[in-house]
Formats: C-alpha cells, sequence, structure tokens
C-alpha cells in the first residue's frame, strides 16, 4: 500500500483559529490565544497584555526604590531590571513572529522558534554578567552617584527569593552590615535565563505544539467528514440511477416479451423465466443503499442472470464466465459488474451484426491485487461510446471515495474488436 501523507491544515497567521481548536470563552487577558502562536496578531496581543504588566511592576519598583532609605537610590539596578525584562519579552515573540512568516515548514519551524527563545534565555545572564557592571558604572556617572575615586557607590539591590545555608546567610548578613555587596552568581543567572525564557515566549512553544497537532486532527476529521459526505452523494446518484434504469430495462424486456409471445412461444417461455432469474438476483440489491461491500460470487450472480436474459432476447448473444471459486468470497463493490455488463450489450453487442460474445474474467496478479475485466467483441469505441458515460464515471467516483486511488476503472479496445472494462481492486 502506497504511503498517504496527512492532511495539513494551513492556517493564516492573522486569522482566528477555528473554535474547535481555540476554544472559546476568552477575555480580554487570554484574547490573543486565538490567534495562531507567534503569529503577529498573537505577538501585538500578547505585549498588550505583559508590557503594561512589566512596566507597572517597574514603576513600582521604581517608588519603592526612592521611597527607601538607601542615598543614592540604586538606579543602575533599576535600569538593568529594565532591560533584563523588556528586552525578552519585545525581541523574543517579535523573532518568532518573523520566523513563523518565512514558510520554513513544521519541524524545521519548531527547531528554529525553540533556537531563538533558548539563546535569548542564555544571552540574557551572559550579557549580565558581562555588561552589568558597566551599565551600573555608566549610569552612576550620569546621576553623580560615585565616589572620590570616580567609581560608583556600592548599593545592594535584590528582587526574589535566595536560597542558602544557614552559614552563607550569616555571610551575608555580616557582609551587608559591613556594606559590602554580596553576589550570588549562579543563582542570579538560573533565576535570570528562567525569566528570560517564560518573557521571550517559552510557554508559547508548548501551545504551538498543541496548535500544530489540533489544527492536522481538525484537518483529517474535516477530510474525513468531506469524504463520507461525497460517498453518500455518490451512493445516492446510483441508487438513483438504478432506479431510472430499473423501469427502462423491465419495459424493453416486456416488449421483448410480448414480440416473441405471437412469433416464438417458447422463446418468450424462455425470457420470463430468465426474467424471472435476473429480478430474484438483482432487485434485493438495487433496493439497498449501495453502500454495503458485497462479494465477487453475489455481484457475478447478477450478471449471470442479466446474460442469461440478454441471451433470450439476443439469440446471438453467446458469453461465458471464468472465474476461479477461490475468488467468489472476494469483496467487491455492488452494482458495479452489472453496469459494466449492461454497457457491453447496449454500446458492443446490440449495435453490432451478426454474432457478439461477452466474457467475465477475474483474476489475482503478483501483487494479489483483484482484476475483474467484462470483455465483449462489439463494435467497439465509436463517437458517443468513448468511456466517458454516466455510469462510468460513477464507477470511478465510486473506487474513488472507496479506495483513495488504490483502485481503478481501465477501458482498452481489443484488437479482435470490441472493449474490454477491468476493474482492479486493492489486495484486502
Amino acid at each position: 500500500m502506497p504511503h498517504v501523507a496527512p492532511p495539513t491544515w494551513t492556517q493564516p497567521l492573522n486569522s482566528p483559529l477555528p473554535p474547535e481548536v481555540a476554544g472559546s470563552g476568552h477575555g480580554w487577558f487570554t484574547r490573543y490565544r486565538r490567534y495562531p502562536v507567534f503569529g503577529p496578531a498573537w505577538t501585538r496581543g500578547r505585549l498588550r497584555v505583559w508590557l503594561p504588566c512589566t512596566v507597572g511592576f517597574l514603576v513600582l519598583a521604581a517608588v519603592a526604590m526612592f521611597g527607601g532609605e538607601q542615598e543614592p537610590p540604586p538606579l543602575g539596578g533599576l535600569v538593568q531590571a529594565a532591560l533584563q525584562l523588556l528586552l525578552p519579552l519585545l525581541a523574543g515573540p517579535w523573532l518568532c513572529a518573523w520566523l513563523r512568516r518565512q514558510g520554513l515548514g513544521p519541524q524545521r519551524e519548531w527547531w528554529m522558534l525553540a533556537g531563538v527563545i533558548v539563546a535569548i534565555s542564555l544571552a540574557m545572564p551572559v550579557l549580565h554578567h558581562l555588561g552589568g557592571e558597566a551599565l551600573k558604572q555608566w549610569v552612576a556617572e550620569l546621576t553623580g552617584a560615585v565616589d572620590e575615586t570616580g567609581q560608583r557607590k556600592r548599593m545592594i539591590m535584590a528582587l526574589g527569593v535566595v536560597v542558602s545555608t544557614p552559614e552563607e546567610a550569616a555571610a551575608m548578613a555580616r557582609a551587608r552590615a559591613d556594606g559590602q555587596p554580596q553576589d550570588t552568581p549562579w543563582s542570579n543567572a538560573v533565576s535570570s535565563a528562567f525569566i528570560s525564557f517564560w518573557l521571550a515566549g517559552g510557554a508559547g512553544l508548548w501551545a504551538w505544539r498543541r496548535q500544530q497537532a489540533s489544527l492536522v486532527a481538525l484537518a483529517q476529521a474535516r477530510e474525513l467528514a468531506h469524504a463520507q459526505a461525497q460517498r453518500r452523494e455518490a451512493e445516492m446518484r446510483l441508487s438513483v440511477l438504478a432506479a431510472q434504469v430499473e423501469p427502462h430495462f423491465l419495459f424493453n424486456t416486456l416488449a421483448g416479451v410480448r414480440s416473441a409471445i405471437s412469433t416464438d412461444p417458447s422463446r418468450a417461455s424462455e425470457m420470463i423465466d430468465r426474467l424471472v432469474d435476473y429480478l430474484r438476483a438483482a432487485i434485493p440489491r438495487l433496493r439497498s443503499d449501495g453502500g454495503a461491500q458485497a462479494t465477487l460470487g453475489s455481484q457475478l450472480d447478477i450478471v449471470r442472470a442479466y446474460l442469461g436474459l440478454m441471451a433470450a432476447r439476443m439469440p446471438r448473444l453467446h458469453w461465458r464466465m471464468e472465474v476461479p471459486a477461490d475468488l467468489l468470497g472476494a469483496a467487491c463493490p455492488p452494482l458495479m459488474l452489472i453496469s459494466l455488463a449492461e454497457n457491453a450489450v447496449r454500446h458492443g453487442v446490440e449495435p453490432k451484426i451478426g454474432p457478439a460474445h461477452i466474457e467475465v474474467s477475474a483474476q489475482r496478479d503478483g501483487e494479489r491485487a483483484l482484476h475483474i475485466t467484462v470483455a465483449d467483441d462489439g463494435a467497439g469505441f465509436g463517437q458517443h461510446t468513448a468511456g466517458t458515460g454516466l455510469g462510468l464515471t460513477n464507477i470511478r467516483e465510486r473506487l474513488l471515495q472507496m479506495y483513495q486511488g488504490r483502485a481503478s476503472l481501465e477501458l482498452k479496445a481489443r484488437p479482435e474488436g470490441g472493449v474490454a472494462a477491468t476493474i482492479t481492486l486493492p489486495a484486502e
């Protein structure tokens, strides 16, 4: 069986997601989650939520700083904290939004998004370690918070939680009492990387994966529903066609019986017997919805009764079946073989002058595919019989719906005249 690629979903980045993916009940705070993750609309919405929160936090820190006891206040630390918060908040989502607009494909896009966010998360502690002191010195020089030697005055600015042993806590307390800052580089680096990861959109990576999986699942569900709707439509057309053909066929047969009664009573009697055989075999299946899978043997019973009736109507018609017994139980879509047999009679036998032959055969190939052929030596392809009639179109559509391109109907001109119509079904 050939590999069939799973359906994909193309979602415009600025358009809201389907409700099945985005959910409902989003308020102002989570409204941006209705859009594709790291899309422009998602990025703008997230920024409208978290930028005011971040700026508000910095304003509160500044108010507490200027209202504290330290003189002058640690403005350098405040500027550094502002950069560590605002840079990842602005740079991460916007870089990811730019990547999403490049159309990289799901796998490559995922790794690029993760790489950008991780790079920003690791860059912030490095920048803090390499340039933090220079930034504080520059701010101190601007604000005059320097000593006689021109060096900034050391101040302590602590945000968050510091975990330490009792001995480390005592040492830090003595250092504070002596006016000496106590650095905790590893804890600062870890906390800075974690905060930068979240601000840059780290949580969006998991949301991106869930969103992609949900979109693919929704595409599969919608494609399945569409295929089922098309199949029901094809079955309805087939049932309507059967309902239209059946009275026409019966009227022609009864007209033939009426004509034969006066000229050849024995043939008229045989035609009635064959008609009864055909109706017994065909009517229960023609009255079904056409959707149930049948067996090759049951479909051949209908064809056998039909060809027997046609041979009674047209004594010049000869037919035979060559089907191995072990294939009679094979699955075969209903009402297809009888349609091919009717085509062979209508377009091959009836226009031909003189004797005509129809042969029905079935066989499996090396790949176990089932080939069922209805061949005639009749008039062959003509101006109006090029293999594109309504019945043949219905067969092709139903094969496509039932087997997704793994089955086919092929019509070939035979060297001795006539047409061979072959239905190929995949191995069960």
